[in-house]
């Protein structure tokens, strides 16, 4: 089976499958999400907020066609399948309490093993803490930890239509034909729509293989109920260049509001909507590519009510993004009006110089 559907922490298929902000995906009940107020991604050890981790139906959804084998008898057949033959055939069979028990007798053994291990560090352990303690409060009085400061840095939710993405560790991405990478989920304002990016680095669809696709994925939100159905705004994806700033990759579109993908969300998310072919992979393998900085790319996405003319978006990308949110819109609008009154100057002196 592809590795894809297994939880690298039980080694099983995944059940119930969430999806880390780094992009892997594990068990719901390994991870113990309901408990912790962060999560380390078993794989590459990124530190993930709940506020952060989602539960992937399309994941879910997809391995109900998977093909399996019962380990308590001779059936195979699909995944969506098995709960039901369970439960026909094995609800009240021996065997799998005996199997219970003996996976518990396994994991005794090893918690012996393991603790006989710890005992041998423990002194050198406790006489670190006991040397470093008093420096250790004085740090954390004046510097917070690194932990705490992602903790608050990960709460934070854009509600303005905007997502600044950095989406790192890229070189190993392109390494993974599977991989897929969903982003915050974020809001078109405070009451607003909720939706998240979807990134195939190694495509999907016609850009199978040979391109970068995106897609806007609406999610059902607190406040779908009073809003506007369906979703009709302008959305922007754009790649940033990171060396020139000139040479943006942008890709537009207004919602196609005959879409089932831009109804109101009946499940937790909607099929996503996009570009199959957003970006030639050939660009991004390139060696010092001006798209991939310190082993990141960044994409920003902008959700529009008012279409920004295409010829001026370019111009709109390279607003510092670090203006406050309502400076930007002031200059976005500024260079919509010019746009407006530059054709009728022209009238005009074609006017005058016709008298």
């Amino acid at each position: 089976m592809d590795l894809m559907y297994i939880c690298q922490i039980c080694n099983l298929i995944l059940r119930d499958p969430v999806q880390l902000y780094c992009g892997h995906r594990f068990c719901e009940s390994c991870i113990d999400v309901k408990e912790r107020g962060f999560i380390k991604c078993y794989q590459c050890e990124r530190v993930t907020s709940t506020s952060r981790i989602f539960s992937d139906r399309g994941m879910k959804n997809g391995m109900q066609m998977l093909r399996i084998c019962c380990f308590l008898c001779h059936w195979n057949g699909l995944f969506k399948n098995y709960q039901n033959h369970l439960t026909k055939n094995h609800s009240t069979n021996q065997s799998i309490n005996n199997n219970i028990t003996f996976q518990i007798l396994q994991l005794t053994e090893k918690t012996y093993e393991y603790s006989k291990k710890v005992k041998i560090f423990k002194p050198s352990t406790e006489q670190i803490l006991s040397q470093t303690s008093t420096y250790q409060l004085s740090i954390e009085e004046t510097n917070p930890p690194e932990e705490i400061f992602q903790q608050k840095n990960d709460f934070i939710i854009s509600y303005d239509g905007r997502l600044f993405w950095k989406i790192d560790n890229i070189k190993d991405q392109l390494n993974d034909m599977k991989s897929m990478i969903t982003s915050p989920p974020f809001y078109t304002s405070l009451d607003g729509y909720k939706m998240c990016i979807r990134l195939y680095i190694n495509g999907n669809g016609i850009g199978q293989s040979t391109h970068v696709s995106i897609f806007i994925v609406l999610m059902r939100g607190n406040h779908d109920a009073i809003l506007d159905w369906p979703f009709n705004y302008q959305v922007i994806f754009c790649l940033y260049d990171l060396i020139n700033r000139n040479n943006h990759i942008i890709e537009s579109f207004q919602s196609n509001i005959k879409s089932i993908c831009f109804q109101r969300p009946q499940s937790e998310m909607n099929i996503g909507y996009g570009i199959s072919k957003f970006i030639p992979r050939s660009i991004i393998q390139q060696d010092n590519n001006c798209y991939i900085c310190d082993d990141s790319i960044y994409i920003k996405v902008m959700i529009r009510k008012n279409p920004i003319p295409t010829f001026i978006v370019p111009y709109i990308m390279n607003i510092n993004p670090a203006l406050p949110t309502h400076i930007q819109e002031e200059i976005i609008e500024k260079e919509i009006q010019k746009t407006k009154i530059q054709p009728l100057k022209l009238i005009l002196k074609l006017k005058s110089s016709s008298i």
